[in-house]
C-alpha cells in the first residue's frame, strides 16, 4: 500500500480508540484502514442530516468566509469571475460570494442541503451529486473551494485532479482541512484526562476523518498534481461552539482564543515552518 499523498510505502498501523488507522512515516498522512467508499458516503449523509447544526455552523464561519473571499477577490479580477464550492452544503459560502460579485456554483451530495441551496442561490447554480458527476467543462472556474471537504471525499487525489481540470490558468484553489498533528495531540490529552473532561461536560475535542492531513502531506499532494504557489497557514477558527463540545461557552471561547494566539505566534517565530493550529488553510494556483 502506498501513501495517497507522497506515494511512500513506509506505512505503519495505528489506533485511535477502537478504530484502526494507517500513518505515512514520510509525510504524516493519517488515514482510516476500514471505511469503504459506500460506507463513508452513507456516514456523511447521516451526519449532515442528523448532527450538523448548519445554521449555527454557518454563523460561526462568517468571519472565515469573508476573509477567504477577501483573499480571492484580491487575487482574481472582478470581471465575470466564477467560483465553485465543492461540498457547498446549504449554500452559505456561495451566497456570500454572490454578494461579492462572484458568479457562484456549488456541488453537494446531501439532497436536503442541495435543495435548500438551490432555493437560496438558484437551481441552475447547484448540482446534487459528486464533483465528477457534474461534468463541468475544462477551465470553467476562476476559483474552487473545498471547506472541510477533502478529508471525506472518496479519493483526495482524484478530487483535486478534477479541480485542477476545472480551474482556469491562474485560477486559485482554497482548502480548509483539520491539522492531523493538532488532532493527535488533542486526542492524547483528552484520553489521558477523559474523566476530568467528562465531569466538566466536555465532549471529544478531536476529529479523525477518513483522511487526515499534515501541512507537509497536503503540500506534496498539490505539488504532484501541478499546483504552484502553495501557501499553508493556520486556518481562522470558527466563532463560538456550534457543535456544542461543552455545556459552558466561556471556557470554549477562551481555549479557542488561546489556541489561536499560540499557533499564530509559533507560525511567526518559525517563519511559517511550524503549523500547530487545529485546522489548515491552503491556497494554491494552477499555472
Amino acid at each position: 500500500m502506498n501513501c495517497v499523498c507522497c506515494l511512500s510505502e513506509k506505512i505503519e498501523f495505528n489506533f485511535a480508540g477502537s478504530k484502526q488507522y494507517l500513518t505515512c512515516k514520510k509525510c504524516g498522512f493519517f488515514f482510516s484502514a476500514n471505511h469503504s467508499k459506500s460506507i463513508l458516503s452513507e456516514f456523511i449523509l447521516q451526519h449532515y442530516l442528523e448532527e450538523d447544526p448548519h445554521r449555527a455552523v454557518a454563523f460561526s464561519k462568517k468571519a472565515f468566509f469573508n476573509s477567504a473571499l477577501e483573499y480571492l477577490s484580491g487575487n482574481i479580477a472582478e470581471k465575470e469571475r466564477k467560483i465553485l464550492d465543492v461540498g457547498c452544503g446549504y449554500g452559505y459560502f456561495i451566497n456570500f460570494a454572490s454578494k461579492k460579485n462572484w458568479n457562484p456554483s456549488g456541488v453537494e451530495i446531501v439532497k436536503e442541503a442541495a435543495e435548500y441551496a438551490k432555493r437560496k442561490i438558484g437551481t441552475e447554480n447547484i448540482f446534487e451529486g459528486k464533483l465528477k458527476e457534474a461534468n463541468f467543462c475544462d477551465n470553467s472556474f476562476d476559483a474552487i473551494t473545498l471547506w472541510d471537504v477533502l478529508a471525506i471525499v472518496d479519493d483526495p487525489y482524484d478530487e483535486l485532479k478534477e479541480c485542477y481540470r476545472l480551474l482556469k490558468s491562474g485560477g486559485i484553489i482554497g482548502l480548509r482541512t483539520r491539522n492531523v498533528y493538532f488532532q493527535k495531540f488533542a486526542y492524547q490529552i483528552y484520553t489521558a484526562l477523559r474523566n476530568f473532561f467528562l465531569k466538566l461536560g466536555f465532549k471529544e475535542p478531536y476529529v479523525f476523518n477518513k483522511f487526515c492531513f499534515s501541512a507537509h502531506s497536503v503540500k506534496i499532494l498539490l505539488s504532484r498534481l501541478g499546483f504552484q504557489g502553495i501557501k499553508i497557514n493556520n486556518s481562522p477558527l470558527t466563532f463560538g461552539d456550534p457543535y456544542q463540545h461543552s455545556h459552558y461557552s466561556f471556557p470554549i471561547r477562551m481555549i479557542k482564543l488561546s489556541t489561536d494566539l499560540v499557533s499564530r505566534l509559533v507560525f511567526l517565530i518559525t517563519g511559517g515552518k511550524v503549523i500547530i493550529g487545529p485546522a489548515l488553510l491552503i491556497w494554491a494556483e494552477k499555472p
